[in-house]
């Protein structure tokens, strides 16, 4: 008895002592069917701070959309921990987030339930708990995983489905009987 509870001890004193480092993500890597292609996390940071392009981000950000494009990874989105976590835990976030887990998962463990949880942890992660906000990029860096999947043929489905609906929505909000009338027979 004496032993083991040693042992027990022993074990968790060197856990204690020892630091754990954490794992967040290091490389994106895009796929679309065969082909796979990657970018580091400190390329993008690098890319945020000079607006220098280097390797793969130079072919994929054109010179005239670097500042949308740093915009949109910096972008402070509000996202109140209480409310985002229960969005997250709820009944339509697992919805959502069973879809997302299509696009964005752990590289080569394309795992739906494994996803779900990392991107929950990743949002949670990342919300700036004075600020309460989140940015993409800061979602990027948080993803419990060195290396993050981004499958492009899933996010370009889903593209199209959001700008389909909100030409749908915008459509049945902007009036339809004024436009129907208005349109050439």
């Amino acid at each position: 008895m004496k032993k083991r509870t040693f042992l027990i001890s022993f074990i968790l004193s060197i856990f204690y002592i020892l630091p754990i480092e954490a794992i967040a993500a290091e490389k994106i890597t895009f796929s679309f069917l065969i082909f796979t292609r990657s970018v580091s996390v400190n390329e993008l940071e690098e890319f945020i701070k000079t607006g220098e392009r280097k390797g793969l981000l130079k072919r994929l950000i054109k010179e005239k959309e670097k500042e949308s494009v740093k915009a949109l990874l910096i972008k402070e989105h509000k996202a109140p921990i209480q409310l985002t976590s229960r969005l997250l835990y709820s009944d339509i976030g697992e919805i959502i987030l069973t879809r997302v887990s299509k696009i964005i998962y752990p590289f080569k463990l394309k795992n739906e339930k494994l996803s779900v949880l990392a991107i929950k942890s990743s949002a949670i992660k990342a919300i700036n708990k004075k600020e309460e906000s989140i940015t993409v990029l800061r979602f990027l860096k948080m993803y419990p995983s060195k290396n993050i999947a981004i499958d492009v043929g899933e996010l370009v489905k889903v593209m199209n489905k959001v700008e389909s609906m909100s030409e749908l929505i915008s459509y049945f909000t902007n009036d339809p009987i004024k436009k129907l009338k208005n349109e050439p027979n």
